[in-house]
């Protein structure tokens, strides 16, 4: 496995770990430590990366792997699917969505898109907790939720999809 600069506890309840949770946990450091030298141009140790390194080692990839579900599902597939939606003669519900499409056509989506996904992440990095508790299993609920809307959103657009075929 590549050295990525930092570690991470590599200790399961059997006491080991097998090649598979290497190789996810490898690829997951490789991808914030690549993301963050892009997105901030510096040094791996940034705050940028804080996201990751403050989550508690027993919930670091259930974090990466919902986060990832909620923007693979919510981000590109509501957004993707509703601008074939809008190409194909339907129309957007939200109101709010509806408006930054009307200022700023399909850009607009994205942007408010983006809007939603850095609320989330802000409520998720700040999600409260009782006591010395961790929060970070309860604050999986904020990217979950987004993660069961974007699949529902997607089975919507489907369909859709294929009644505007």
């Amino acid at each position: 496995m590549a050295d990525t600069g930092w570690t991470m506890s590599t200790d399961t309840p059997s006491g080991t770990d097998s090649r598979i949770d290497r190789w996810v946990r490898g690829i997951a450091d490789r991808w914030v430590a690549g993301a963050t030298e892009r997105w901030a141009g510096r040094d791996p140790t940034t705050p940028v990366r804080g996201w990751y390194s403050d989550v508690d080692d027993r919930y670091r990839r259930a974090t990466v792997a919902v986060w990832a579900a909620a923007l693979l599902c919510y981000g590109l597939g509501d957004t993707g699917l509703t601008t074939v939606v809008l190409a194909l003669g339907g129309f957007e519900v939200n109101p709010v969505a509806r408006a930054f499409i009307a200022q700023l056509g399909y850009p607009g989506l994205a942007v408010q898109k983006g809007l939603v996904v850095a609320v989330l992440a802000g409520v998720w990095r700040h999600y409260p907790t009782v006591g010395g508790l961790s929060a970070d299993p309860w604050r999986l609920v904020v990217p979950a939720v987004a993660a069961v809307r974007g699949v529902q959103l997607v089975v919507i657009h489907v369909s859709n999809v294929t009644a505007l075929v």
